[in-house]
């Protein structure tokens, strides 16, 4: 399932619409759309979302690119952070006592457009 899913979202290397998603203004990519249905992870996502509608002030001073990672333990507990840029320490980290999520990690990014934040696959960038 896992290589299925890597080898699916590998075509993704642009988007043609955006996606609205839960009652932000944020949006997804076609490729982020295709990552949150292939994985059933709409709560990682809205998860995100909330951090970023509550933080907002504190997140727009500081800077409109961000890495969004999540790595699942074998017990099937999960780690989410959410950084600046690759070699700074999170700015968010959210623990998941059980996940199912089906990838071991996986990482993606949250840029600012205007005024909505844009969530995309890493080759979607």
């Amino acid at each position: 399932m896992t290589e299925q899913i890597l080898k699916e979202l590998q075509f993704f290397t642009g988007t043609e619409q955006y996606h609205k998603f839960n009652l932000s203004n944020n949006v997804l990519t076609d490729g982020m759309k295709k990552f949150m249905e292939l994985c059933k992870c709409s709560w990682l996502l809205t998860d995100i979302d909330a951090y970023f509608i509550t933080n907002h002030k504190k997140i727009n001073e500081i800077d409109g690119f961000y890495i969004a990672t999540i790595k699942v333990s074998k017990d099937k507990k999960a780690v989410m952070t959410i950084k600046q840029d690759a070699g700074k320490k999170p700015i968010i980290t959210q623990k998941y006592t059980y996940t199912d999520f089906p990838l071991k990690e996986f990482e993606f990014y949250i840029i600012k457009q205007s005024d909505y934040w844009v969530y995309l696959l890493q080759n979607e960038y």
